[in-house]
C-alpha cells in the first residue's frame, strides 16, 4: 500500500482492535483518477501527465493474548500515467508486499502498532527480484480521553529519500458532531451529519518508492535511470463524504485537486515535477469481519 509515507495511517490507533473478538478481518479497495496536469521533462520540455491508480488490501488479525495482536495480510497497489511521447518517466509503478506486524498494549493509556510490508515495489508491468524492499513503521498512540488521542510514529524505508520519516498528530473529537483527525498521510476535519453519513474535508500527502527496469534509463535516453529508484509523492486536497453501509461496510467518494506531484530519481539526481494542478476523483470502499 502506499507508504511507505501512508504506512502512517497505521500509527492511528484504535483501541477497538484490541477489544474486539478473537479473529477480525479488514478488506479495503481503492480506485483514483487523475486529470492532466502540467509537468517538468527536462530539457525545456513539459507536457499532460494524468493517471489512475488502484489499490487491494486485505489483513487478518488474530488475538495471542491480553493486549496483543498479530496482523497479516498483503497489499497490491499500481499507478498508471497516461504520458506524453518520450517522457522520461515510468507509465507503471506497482507495489505487491506481505503485511506483518503486531498491535499491542503498553501501559493503560499507549498503544503501539509493529508493522512491516516486505515485497515488491517495481517500476515496470512486471516484478523482479531486484525489486524487493522492506519498508516498516513503528507508531505508538496514547489515550488521553475517550475524546482524544495522540500519535507519534516513524517509518523507515531505506531506499526513499528521506529514510527515517517522523510524525506526530491528534485525533480529537472537540464537539458533539465534529473530529479533528490530524494524522498523516491524512490529516482532515470531519462532521458527523448523522450516523450513517460524516462529511470530510482536508489534504492527502501520498508517496511510494520504486525500482524501474535495468534499461529504463537506456530506453529514455539517461542512463543513470537504470535500475534507479524513484520517489513518487502526491499532495492532495479535497472534500467528501463516507457512508457507513452497514456495520460491516463503508463507502467513501472524495474529490478535489492534486496540487503536488513528483517523480524524484534521487539517487541520480534527477526528478520531475508538476507545474500544475489537476482534478482528482476517488473511490473507497472498506468491509470488515
Amino acid at each position: 500500500m502506499r507508504t511507505r509515507l501512508a504506512l502512517f495511517a497505521a500509527v492511528s490507533i484504535c483501541a477497538r482492535a484490541l477489544a474486539g473478538g478473537e479473529i477480525s478481518n479488514q478488506f479495503d479497495a481503492e480506485f483514483s483518477l487523475t486529470s492532466g496536469s502540467r509537468t517538468d521533462l527536462g530539457h525545456d520540455r513539459s507536457g499532460d501527465v494524468s493517471g489512475l491508480s488502484g489499490l487491494v488490501r486485505d489483513v487478518v488479525s488474530t488475538r495471542l493474548g491480553d493486549g496483543l495482536l498479530l496482523r497479516v495480510g498483503f497489499d497490491w497497489e499500481r499507478f498508471s500515467f497516461a504520458l506524453p511521447n518520450r517522457a522520461p518517466l515510468p507509465n507503471t509503478l506497482q507495489s505487491l508486499t506481505a503485511v506483518v506486524g503486531f498491535d499491542m498494549q503498553v501501559f493503560e493509556s499507549w498503544l503501539v502498532r509493529i508493522e512491516a510490508e516486505p515485497g515488491f515495489y517495481s517500476g515496470s508491468g512486471g516484478f523482479s527480484a531486484r525489486d524487493f524492499n522492506g519498508p516498516f513503521v513503528i507508531g505508538g498512540s496514547y489515550i488521553a480521553s475517550a475524546d482524544l488521542q495522540w500519535i507519534v510514529g516513524v517509518s523507515v524505508d531505506v531506499n526513499r529519500a528521506i529514510p527515517v520519516f517522523p510524525a506526530v498528530g491528534v485525533r480529537w473529537k472537540f464537539a458533539d458532531r465534529w473530529v479533528l483527525d490530524g494524522v498523516m498521510p491524512r490529516p482532515r476535519l470531519e462532521y458527523e451529519w448523522s450516523k450513517e453519513l460524516t462529511l470530510f474535508g482536508g489534504a492527502d500527502l501520498r508517496g511510494s518508492t520504486f525500482r524501474v527496469s535495468r534499461n529504463f534509463g537506456d530506453s529514455h535516453g539517461d542512463a543513470r535511470l537504470n535500475r534507479a529508484v524513484v520517489d513518487l509523492t502526491e499532495i492532495r486536497a479535497g472534500v467528501g463524504a463516507s457512508w457507513k453501509v452497514s456495520s460491516s461496510f463503508q463507502a467513501d467518494i472524495e474529490t478535489g485537486v492534486v496540487a503536488y506531484r513528483d517523480f524524484d530519481f534521487h539517487r541520480a539526481d534527477t526528478n520531475y515535477e508538476s507545474k500544475g494542478a489537476a482534478a482528482y476523483g476517488q473511490l473507497v470502499i472498506g468491509a470488515k469481519f
